[in-house]
């Protein structure tokens, strides 16, 4: 499975963290955009200098730069016009049926296919919460992820279990990044540790960030035993718990819960909540930030 993974070669460093122009790309960097656009070819596996411009808010002459020094660093390869997935099938073609997975869970790449535009916004404005100098978690997950990509504030110290996180903040020297150690699942890029005693068990937060199979009146739903109970033992380490979800994980199926909606302090989603999902969040006083639906 692909992985974002700009280590520093020298080409990176050079490009570093020189804010981008125009519209919500004031608050992008090289490096984030990088991520999406490996992000986007992971989903379409192929794409058009002039689709990614539209995408990114960026001219085309900036895309044709950013696939040039992509395929520099192997992450694509650059055709005539546009780019095409960096193709893993040589490297490991007998790996696909033995990958570890959690149960109840899509891949990586099956989820970011769902409701990208919502997660994406739903990212950016979860990044509004941020504050220079806290120490935060950031739990696996698609859209974690694209809050990750929209981190504009210095000197964070970030607590992740998420591989693909960890390598979205690589370029980003100002940040501390911590990666919880355990056992890696590939299909969902998170580490989950089933044997306790760790990082975490040290860590204290000011946030968590994470995400959700389903918020129903039960709380906060998974659909794995290992992951409720490493996403129990983050929360417990967070003052604040802050979810970040897409409308149609309200009333979704999930069988275990992890918290109850008394432990959430924000839920950050789209304008899709439905009024009795609305009413059920405010009868537990849970803050709710909402971005709109694209269209």
């Amino acid at each position: 499975m692909s992985k974002t993974d700009f280590r520093s070669t020298g080409r990176e460093e050079q490009m570093q963290t020189k804010p981008l122009e125009g519209r919500d790309e004031d608050r992008l960097f090289i490096h984030d955009r990088w991520n999406r656009i490996v992000d986007l070819l992971r989903v379409d596996s192929v794409t058009s200098v002039e689709q990614l411009a539209d995408d990114l808010s960026v001219s085309a002459a900036t895309i044709r730069r950013d696939l040039s020094e992509l395929d520099a660093v192997g992450r694509l390869k650059r055709v005539r016009g546009g780019a095409v997935a960096a193709s893993l099938d040589s490297a490991k073609p007998q790996m696909t049926s033995t990958l570890r997975t959690l149960q109840g869970q899509l891949g990586h790449a099956d989820a970011l296919k769902k409701n990208r535009e919502a997660k994406l916004a739903i990212g950016r404005k979860a990044a509004e919460l941020l504050d220079a100098g806290e120490a935060v978690i950031i739990d696996g997950g698609t859209t974690t992820l694209e809050l990750a990509n929209a981190i504009d504030v210095d000197s964070l110290t970030v607590l992740t279990t998420s591989i693909l996180i960890m390598n979205a903040l690589l370029l980003r020297p100002d940040l501390r990044v911590l990666i919880a150690g355990g056992e890696i699942f590939h299909e969902q890029s998170v580490v989950l540790n089933p044997y306790g005693n760790g990082i975490v068990s040290k860590y204290s937060a000011t946030k968590i960030f994470i995400g959700a199979q389903a918020i129903t009146s039960r709380g906060l739903m998974q659909t794995d035993p290992l992951l409720v109970h490493n996403e129990q033992e983050l929360i417990e380490r967070a003052e604040k718990v802050i979810v970040l979800v897409d409308s149609s994980k309200f009333g979704a199926k999930a069988s275990l819960s992890v918290c109850g909606l008394d432990r959430i302090d924000v839920i950050v989603t789209d304008d899709g909540l439905a009024p009795e999902a609305r009413r059920m969040l405010q009868d537990f006083d849970i803050e709710i930030l909402t971005v709109p639906l694209a269209g």
